[in-house]
């Protein structure tokens, strides 16, 4: 026997279908579900939870409840900046600028870049939107003294920054050092990414260098998890020995 609850998963299935939702659109609020189908908003709100949990909806604070888009897959072990690790696949990327500022570099990215403590960095906090919706929250952190004047030439979050550090400064990068956890999302980054305040985000740190040894760039991004899909590539550290 069919309860009331799959019942109320199969009228939101058949909603989605007969609007001819996609990836992105909105479905109407629990209180309106619950108008429409005479159930308790309790029941609702259980059916909703349930298509979260199976990857056919998505929940963005203080938003709605979308039609969950297919995972975008991001490859950190490719050399460059974050779009050239993402593979869209007809997903819109879209970046803004939150804040570019010279301030003095903390302990930690000092000696992530190997500068003396209290050198000036340039400090970029962007946001990348996936299809409209934040997603992405990245923050820069470059010697000045590399880039003396990187606000005069880094204007756009459509620019690229690190193609602008390569032809201005000729900073092209090598190689990366990356370390990935899971943890809670900090207010700031709740507010930049539209997600309540305690829920998880995927966070990859790490620093990027020239050929020749030097670090440019050390960087934060943090992720919104359900949207995304990391490639970790992995070779031996050393070469298997036959003891026979």
């Amino acid at each position: 026997m069919t309860t009331l609850y799959e019942k109320t998963i199969d009228f939101i299935r058949q909603l989605m279908d007969d609007a001819h939702m996609v990836p992105g659109d909105r479905l109407p609020s629990e209180q309106e579900i619950t108008r429409m189908t005479g159930v308790s908003l309790m029941t609702v709100r259980r059916a909703m939870a349930e298509l979260v949990n199976a990857g056919v909806l998505t929940r963005v604070q203080g938003r709605g409840t979308f039609v969950r888009s297919n995972r975008v897959h991001t490859d950190s072990t490719i050399i460059g900046g974050l779009k050239e690790t993402l593979s869209l696949q007809g997903t819109e990327l879209h970046t803004s600028i939150k804040s570019l500022r010279d301030v003095e570099a903390t302990r930690e990215q000092s000696d992530a870049l190997r500068l003396a403590p209290g050198v000036k960095v340039w400090e970029i906090v962007r946001v990348r939107h996936l299809n409209g919706a934040p997603a992405v929250r990245e923050i820069a952190v470059v010697p000045k003294i590399l880039a003396p004047d990187l606000d005069a030439h880094f204007t756009s979050g459509e620019q690229s920054l690190y193609e602008v550090l390569a032809t201005t400064y000729g900073l092209g990068e090598s190689g990366e050092e990356q370390v990935l956890l899971v943890r809670v999302a900090r207010p700031d980054e709740a507010h930049d990414l539209g997600i309540s305040r305690g829920a998880f985000v995927i966070e990859i740190t790490g620093v990027a260098a020239t050929a020749g040894g030097t670090a440019f760039d050390a960087f934060q991004m943090v992720f919104i998890p359900q949207l995304f899909e990391f490639r970790l590539a992995t070779s031996p550290t050393a070469s298997v020995v036959d003891s026979n």
